[in-house]
């Protein structure tokens, strides 16, 4: 065998693992998501208990999936961000507080991006509430949606920096002058 079959060889292995590798993590990439999904809908449907347990076992797949996505973090940031999103709506919801980025324990973008996805959650609540003529709740609720975006207001960088942030930002603002008209209403009824 010559230096090139032995180094195509060689190549080839490298190559073979790594597509493992990337099929591994984009498996678990896939299934967070799912499930940061299915935590969010049960935190809605007011199933603490079960959102929980859900969330915890969540928590341990991100932590054992970040150990081994370090040639495919940019694949896997979506999932990160789907299970901060959960995270933060979690603690929100259970704890009345937001959790720090070393509680959520993830990428500081997929953080700060997935907080900003929970005001979109922060919004149904607020319509929840206020079907349930709850005008405290739609309020508490209201506050977290404008605590988190006027924390954020100042954040500015290249989208190269922060992919996504400005959009996000964007909507955000949006999400909490379409609540806030709503509680208006509400409270003129």
């Amino acid at each position: 065998m010559n230096n090139l079959e032995s180094d195509v060889n060689k190549i080839s292995k490298y190559l073979t693992d790594k597509q493992k590798q990337f099929d591994t993590v984009m498996d678990a990439s896939r299934e967070m998501i799912r499930e940061a999904g299915q935590i969010i809908t049960l935190l809605h449907n007011d199933k603490i208990a079960d959102a929980k347990k859900r969330l915890a076992q969540l928590k341990k797949t991100v932590a054992a999936t970040m150990g081994t996505d370090g040639n495919f973090r940019y694949h896997t940031m979506q999932a990160y961000q789907e299970y901060a999103e959960a995270a933060c709506f979690f603690s929100i919801k259970t704890n009345g507080s937001i959790p720090s980025l070393s509680e959520v324990n993830v990428d500081t973008e997929a953080y700060i991006l997935g907080l900003m996805d929970c005001v979109g959650e922060l919004k149904r609540e607020v319509f929840e509430a206020l079907n349930n003529n709850d005008t405290k709740a739609a309020n508490k609720y209201f506050g977290f949606m404008k605590l988190i975006y006027d924390s954020t207001r100042s954040i500015r960088f290249a989208e190269v920096v922060l992919n996504g942030f400005r959009k996000k930002q964007d909507v955000a603002r949006i999400q909490i002058e379409s609540a806030g008209s709503e509680i208006l209403s509400f409270k003129k009824r």
